[in-house]
């Protein structure tokens, strides 16, 4: 064989072996975003969680110091007190649905995991359908929520173009549903964001309210404050309180985005970087749950 043959020889099995390593690495690098992606879901799923769970409870104090309020200036009936817990059930309601709703999108999350990463994903496909139906169901019943107000923007969700980088039993899912789970964030995202608009409003009634009962008639009685450590550190965490609300409002406004972070995932524009820092936030977000947990 002559050097012209063999140079061409060894110029072929190097480019075969550079379109091996390529494709090797490309493939990693499409494992490791799904499974970034499946994380993140995770993780919003779980923050979505916790947020409605501070929500209820903020909505339930709300109204609890509206009754003590109501009840200074005249002395309430159970009508009364009927009437305010009707709109907390009514409320309560809601966010029982939502959480059922984000459950199933975690599932689904779950699922689309195993898809990307099992060699046989049969028994995830089957289990995708029933958990897609049942997450339709619910999302149908909270587009009538109080907490959607502008539902005209679920009639111009339309079916995303799936990246050719994604293939499998994933791109087959996702090129069959990607559109209602589209429709889906974009549902909890409405919700989100007018929840977070809630938060911050019922906080500030709060913080209102029990400002009064515990530092300013402390403070104009004619007898001295008894305990003044104590009540400096109410004061303190009571001007503080206004200003977690808002917190809360701007983490609800973030969880909202992971409509968007799905979106360029399937279309193929979503990079590690912007995914890194969704899961910062979410992440942020959690350690500000957990710090409101803590006894002041």
């Amino acid at each position: 064989m002559d050097s012209k043959m063999m140079i061409q020889k060894n110029l072929h099995q190097v480019v075969i072996i550079f379109a091996l390593i390529a494709s090797i690495t490309t493939g990693c690098r499409s494992t490791d975003e799904y499974k970034k992606l499946t994380n993140a879901g995770s993780q919003y799923t779980n923050a979505v969680d916790k947020l409605l769970d501070t929500a209820s409870n903020i909505r339930i104090d709300t109204t609890s110091e509206q009754l003590l309020r109501n009840d200074r200036i005249l002395n309430q009936t159970i009508e009364d007190y009927q009437k305010l817990t009707q709109v907390d059930d009514e409320r309560l309601e809601v966010l029982g649905k939502l959480r059922k709703h984000n459950k199933l999108l975690g599932d689904y999350f779950r699922l689309l995991n195993e898809l990307a990463s099992s060699d046989a994903p049969t028994r995830a496909q089957g289990e995708i359908a029933g958990v897609v139906d049942n997450l339709n169901n619910i999302g149908k019943q909270l587009q009538g929520s109080d907490l959607i107000t502008n539902s005209g923007l679920f009639q111009g969700i339309t079916n995303l173009v799936v990246s050719s980088q994604i293939r499998g039993a994933l791109r087959d899912e996702l090129e069959k549903r990607n559109r209602t789970i589209m429709l889906e964030l974009t549902i909890q995202k409405q919700m989100l964001k007018a929840l977070g608009d809630s938060i911050a409003q019922d906080v500030k009634l709060i913080r209102i309210a029990r400002e009064e009962r515990f530092v300013i008639r402390p403070l104009i009685q004619d007898t001295a404050i008894s305990d003044a450590d104590t009540w400096i550190e109410t004061r303190r965490n009571l001007l503080i309180m206004e200003a977690r609300g808002k917190e809360l409002n701007e983490a609800s406004q973030t969880l909202s985005n992971f409509q968007k972070v799905f979106q360029d995932f399937v279309e193929g524009k979503l990079s590690l970087a912007r995914l890194n820092a969704f899961l910062q936030d979410v992440d942020a977000f959690l350690q500000l749950v957990e710090a409101d947990k803590k006894p002041k």
